[in-house]
């Protein structure tokens, strides 16, 4: 799929919900070859409590320590177990396909999470496409360490999309950024260019090899 209806198609999910109101699709697009494991956008009060939790924490896998936002992983370690399995389920039976973890919004941030813990799951790079997504990672070492749990990353952010700036403390980190669209502090504080991802204009230029 090109990186716009990607996005579509993420916003058109039935997404499976647990009680933190973490949601979560594992979808297999045979078409492609490809293992899409995607995490929902913000859909509830609930979702913006976590948005705001974005204190960080230490996160220990193997010899890596590395530091995340609070609230994303929280939320994503509550259902993890049920994310993993069946993620873990469609890898066993399609071992040749790629894995790509995707999401837009909150959702981008616990892609980068999820995608994470595949990784240390599997010993696989899943590739990492977001659109809009705060930034979820504490340290320059911790985004340094992330690049290696990765195959193809592609993050897509607006530059007038104030979501893509969040937290807006230094310090903070994405894992690679692909800024797209024009820059206006009008366009900063409108809603309307968070959600703009799916307009293909905005990709112009810009190399893609993920479809």
């Amino acid at each position: 799929m090109k990186p716009w209806e990607l996005y579509e198609h993420q916003k058109s999910l039935n997404y499976n919900k647990n009680s933190v109101d973490y949601n979560w699709k594992v979808e297999v697009v045979n078409e492609e070859k490809t293992i899409y494991v995607f995490t929902q956008y913000s859909t509830s009060p609930l979702d913006w409590i976590v948005n705001f939790l974005f204190f960080f924490i230490p996160q220990i896998r193997n010899w890596y320590l590395y530091f995340t936002c609070f609230g994303w992983q929280t939320a994503f370690n509550s259902c993890k177990q049920l994310v993993m399995n069946q993620a873990l389920a469609a890898i066993n039976v399609f071992p040749d396909y790629k894995i790509v973890c995707c999401g837009h919004s909150y959702g981008g941030a616990s892609s980068v999470l999820t995608g994470i813990e595949i990784f240390f799951a599997t010993a696989v790079k899943p590739d990492l496409i977001t659109f809009g997504a705060p930034k979820p990672l504490f340290l320059l070492l911790t985004k340094l360490f992330s690049r290696l749990f990765f195959g193809k990353v592609k993050q897509y952010a607006h530059r007038a999309d104030i979501v893509t700036y969040m937290p807006p403390l230094p310090g903070y980190w994405n894992v690679k950024v692909i800024r797209i669209g024009k820059f206006s502090f009008k366009a900063l504080f409108n809603g309307d260019t968070h959600q703009s991802y799916g307009d293909p204009s905005l990709y112009e230029g810009v190399s893609d090899d993920n479809d």
